[in-house]
């Protein structure tokens, strides 16, 4: 779901009688690289431990995009340090996001645990075993992505020089309370089981719309918008899990504080004189499931500017994201257009509603949320919610 899950696991020849966590671990392996920025991943690493990172960038240019406070506790530590692209090993081979067979993959070839031929045929024979029922073409595909692993494994070289060691800041957005930064900007960062029970509310309520301060910062690629293209159905709003996505319409006149970064179109409805449309990303809070572009119904052909595009598309975030920031900033300055002006029978007219369940810890593409954020924005605070457990009680 792109949450922060963690795993302590043992190997050794005799059985292991070790019912504690692990606070001295010779291998450590990251799959997301958001982490790297928000999480002390050598909090638990003996000397000299190997360091795996999952890294969307060339070997040569991870050193310079680790945090310095990490950087600094790589020298410390004398710790080995290894990168994949693993997400791009997977697109390559045809696996789209599923980047698991690859990381074991690595995982086995660094952990000195079984000779690496070795590993990888067992790897390969579980892989027959779990997906034989989904066909040969699947087989081959992880099969081909296992062997297409070690090729783009590489060792980073750790260069001369020095950095300070800081601590990790709260993986929290600037402006929530005392509650939010003490209790849950803690268990954010992984420190809950710390916070004494007198921190907790005396009679169990618990502060709600705390989740806009939660910036996961997992996607990969992100939404962008095209534009001169749209035709403002408002499909991609309707869809999105995570309310990451959103429309609003209002008089031109607020585009004279609007960014450079900041988009806009003239409003297709009829009776909108003078207004302007924005179809705006929350960048951090995306988790890049795309389940936005599937739902755009534009196909645009050939022709010179766009050759068979829709009106968003996935694209690398890093090139986008300050841009995204900027405009969100203004975004968010608009006001949400009066509800007596809003059709609510429509999908048209429901993107332009407020969402006011957002930013849920739900998978990436969740199929349930987009329809809790939708009675939100139909019924608003008149609604009266209670829930049984399961992924809904987790998510919320």
């Amino acid at each position: 779901s792109g949450s922060r899950t963690v795993s302590h696991l043992r190997f050794g020849p005799e059985p292991i009688d070790a019912p504690w966590l692990i606070e001295q671990a010779s291998f450590i392996g990251c799959h997301q690289w958001g982490f790297v920025e928000s999480v002390d991943l050598l909090e638990f690493a003996a000397e000299g431990a190997t360091l795996l990172l999952n890294a969307p960038y060339e070997p040569d240019r991870v050193w310079a995009e680790l945090p310095e406070r990490l950087r600094a506790r790589i020298r410390a530590l004398n710790i080995r340090l290894y990168c994949i692209d693993g997400d791009r090993v997977a697109e390559q081979n045809g696996m789209g996001n599923r980047i698991n067979t690859i990381m074991q993959t690595c995982f086995f070839a660094l952990a000195g645990i079984l000779p690496r031929d070795e590993a990888i045929a067992l790897i390969k024979k579980s892989i027959e075993k779990s997906y034989a029922r989904k066909g040969p073409e699947v087989v081959e595909r992880n099969f081909a992505a296992v062997d297409d692993t070690l090729a783009h494994l590489h060792q980073v070289a750790i260069p001369a020089g020095e950095e300070v060691a800081s601590d990790y800041p709260l993986p929290l957005a600037p402006g929530g309370s005392e509650f939010v930064q003490r209790v849950t900007g803690e268990m954010l960062a992984g420190r809950g089981d710390r916070i004494p029970v007198s921190m907790l509310p005396v009679d169990g309520t618990y502060p709600t719309a705390t989740s806009r301060f939660e910036k996961r910062d997992i996607a990969r690629e992100i939404p962008v918008w095209h534009s001169d293209i749209c035709i403002q159905c408002g499909n991609c709003v309707f869809v999105c899990p995570h309310a990451a996505l959103r429309a609003k319409f209002y008089h031109q006149d607020w585009l004279a504080t609007a960014p450079e970064a900041a988009q806009s179109v003239p409003v297709t409805a009829r009776g909108f004189p003078d207004s302007r449309y924005t179809l705006q990303l929350y960048p951090e809070d995306c988790t890049g499931c795309g389940q936005c572009v599937q739902a755009c119904p534009v196909r645009v052909g050939e022709d010179e500017s766009h050759e068979g595009e829709r009106a968003i598309a996935m694209m690398e975030k890093a090139p986008h994201l300050a841009g995204q920031k900027q405009a969100l900033r203004w975004f968010e300055s608009l006001p949400w257009p009066a509800r007596e002006r809003v059709d609510f029978s429509t999908v048209r007219g429901a993107q332009f509603l407020e969402p006011l369940f957002e930013f849920s810890g739900a998978c990436a593409g969740c199929g349930e949320t987009p329809y809790l954020k939708l009675l939100t924005q139909l019924f608003g605070d008149r609604m009266l919610v209670a829930n049984a457990t399961g992924c809904s009680s987790i998510y919320g």
